[in-house]
């Protein structure tokens, strides 16, 4: 691919975008926009989430999915439903994005808090005598492996690695 000046490719990024937007129709966008950011803020200043960023996964599973079954492709449901949240999450007041480890459950988990597991992190089966987290080396092992695939992924690599599990 030929070099394209950065203003080139943001304007084509942007068209692509409105686009997409077009579809959904302006009207029906913003306020879909104006009401998401409601939300937002209202379980974050309920304490329902623990950041703004807390409902992303379930808004953007939702909304894909209700896309979809107007017809939607996924891939265009799921790119739409990305720049509504983005903007609602803009509109909410959220600035800057958690990294991805700090959304994970073990972010919270200080130094030398004893946390008692009965069953394994990968598997959930009843943990051996003497195996604090895994009941396995394999599961061990499979374990860190994904949680580096998932580190090291970009967002469309991510999203399909995540839609894997389910």
């Amino acid at each position: 691919m030929a070099f394209q000046p950065k203003s080139i490719s943001a304007k084509r990024n942007r068209k692509e975008r409105d686009a997409r937007r077009g579809r959904l129709g302006e009207g029906r966008y913003n306020g879909l926009v104006k009401e998401l950011a409601r939300v937002i803020r209202l379980a974050f200043e309920a304490g329902a989430t623990g950041s703004l960023w807390g409902l992303e996964g379930p808004l953007r599973a939702g909304i894909r999915s209700d896309l979809c079954l107007q017809g939607w492709t996924w891939e265009t449901a799921d790119l739409v439903t990305r720049d509504v949240l983005a903007d609602a999450f803009r509109l909410a007041g959220a600035r800057m994005r958690p990294t991805w480890n700090e959304g994970q459950p073990e972010w919270v988990i200080h130094e030398g808090l004893l946390i008692e597991r009965t069953r394994c992190a990968r598997c959930h089966k009843p943990l051996p005598e003497g195996r604090p987290k895994f009941c396995s080396d394999l599961c061990s092992n499979n374990y860190h492996s994904r949680i580096a695939d998932f580190k090291e992924a970009d967002e469309d690599r991510a999203i399909k690695m995540a839609t894997r599990l389910i």
